[in-house]
């Protein structure tokens, strides 16, 4: 074994040009099979697994301010078939009657016909509560008076800095984008502070409630409108003003990504199939180069798994290195790419799962591995002498 060794350190260090271009090879193969993995993962049912670790909510529903307390909507989290609820949160709908542009500039829209918009008083912590966390697109959560998140949906300029005039409201406030969330239903349009909330209106009873719910049993409408009539029942009629079922919001996001599902499956596999292609022809060219020398060391006393150990060695180690750097930049790549993953599929933030960059790390040393397992067998199954005559090229105008 100490002489395996010497000769693994040897080739890695005398080889030196073609010990780079295997470490580039596999860094490139490993960046692109980390981002075409991560793409084939995040194409698998974006929208339920989005739902999932966001805890989407099932109903979102919104009660008169005027006609129910708050206390009395919180106590229908103790209702048969609810499994999770978040709020009641104030709730109003209003106009924006200007918008201006985070360069002073105005947005070129009549009065009146920019879009209604439903806030939300919710706080840092309310917003990763137990339903409907809504996912932080860009910028940051509001902390104080003036500052609002926009649903990363909405149909306003996704401009950080944006002001947003109320003129409809007393004291005609201006709130200014902060940041940019996604809720997975698109529960709101636009959140604020619960005391922002509460001075955007006059009179708190001029404001309603937002209750969201997790049922036990929501796969189908059936269900769904269930557990909404039970909600309804057992409060005062008319106190719930309006509702929203998470399904026509599921549906609509399954037919748009089933448009783009096939195509980056396709990316996908051809990405990882290209990659393992590379990877064995550099491999086994590389090693086949050394035929020469294996007939050498094969004259010098070396039995053939001992030839096979050394240039097994000789390639993982370089490897080794790639596959490192390659899972690093492939990680920094897959960021905006999965960036515009999720807008495309309207869910949260994305990234590349831990068992990705394992697998993909195991599957590139397996194939490195096995590449010049079966190239280094080839040539320690020759005599020296002939491996010896294989390896030695001819030089140049010597017939």
């Amino acid at each position: 074994m100490p002489a395996v060794g010497r000769v693994v350190r040897s080739g890695v260090s005398r080889r030196r040009v073609q010990t780079a271009v295997m470490v580039l090879t596999v860094v490139t193969a490993v960046s692109a099979s980390v981002l075409a993995a991560g793409l084939l993962v995040a194409s698998r049912a974006p929208f339920d697994r989005a739902f999932a670790r966001q805890a989407g909510a099932h109903l979102t529903a919104r009660f008169d301010g005027g006609a129910v307390h708050a206390d009395t909507l919180a106590a229908t989290r103790s209702l048969p078939g609810v499994a999770a609820t978040a709020g009641p949160f104030r709730t109003l709908s209003t106009r924006p009657t200007a918008v201006t542009l985070p360069d002073g500039g105005s947005l070129d829209i009549p009065d009146g016909q920019l879009p209604l918009l439903t806030l939300v008083g919710r706080s840092a912590a309310d917003a990763a509560g137990a339903v409907d966390r809504v996912s932080l697109v860009d910028g940051r959560w509001p902390t104080g008076p003036g500052e609002i998140v926009l649903d990363a949906g909405a149909s306003l300029p996704p401009l950080t800095g944006l002001k947003l005039t109320l003129a409809d409201l007393p004291g005609a406030p201006v709130l200014t984008v902060v940041g940019r969330g996604r809720s997975m239903t698109h529960s709101a349009s636009g959140w604020v502070t619960p005391d922002q909330l509460t001075a955007l209106v006059e009179a708190l009873e001029s404001a309603g409630y937002q209750m969201l719910y997790r049922f036990t049993a929501a796969a189908t409408e059936a269900e769904v409108q269930a557990g909404r009539d039970a909600i309804s029942e057992a409060l005062p009629a008319g106190t719930m003003t309006g509702s929203q079922s998470y399904l026509p919001v599921r549906r609509s996001a399954l037919a748009d990504t089933t448009v783009y599902v096939p195509f980056v499956a396709a990316f996908g596999l051809l990405a990882l199939a290209m990659s393992a292609l590379i990877i064995g022809i550099v491999v086994s060219g590389a090693v086949g180069a050394s035929t020469w020398r294996i007939g050498v060391l094969k004259a010098l006393g070396f039995t053939p798994v001992q030839v096979v150990r050394a240039y097994v060695g000789q390639a993982l180690v370089p490897n080794a290195v790639g596959t490192g750097l390659g899972l690093l930049l492939g990680n920094l790549a897959a960021v905006p790419v999965l960036d515009q993953q999720a807008s495309a599929y309207q869910v949260g933030a994305q990234t590349i799962p831990p068992w990705v960059d394992i697998a993909v790390a195991g599957w590139v040393l397996l194939l490195v591995g096995l590449a010049a397992l079966l190239a280094s067998a080839r040539a320690g199954r020759l005599r020296a002498m002939d491996a010896i005559a294989v390896g030695r090229a001819p030089r140049a105008g010597r017939g």
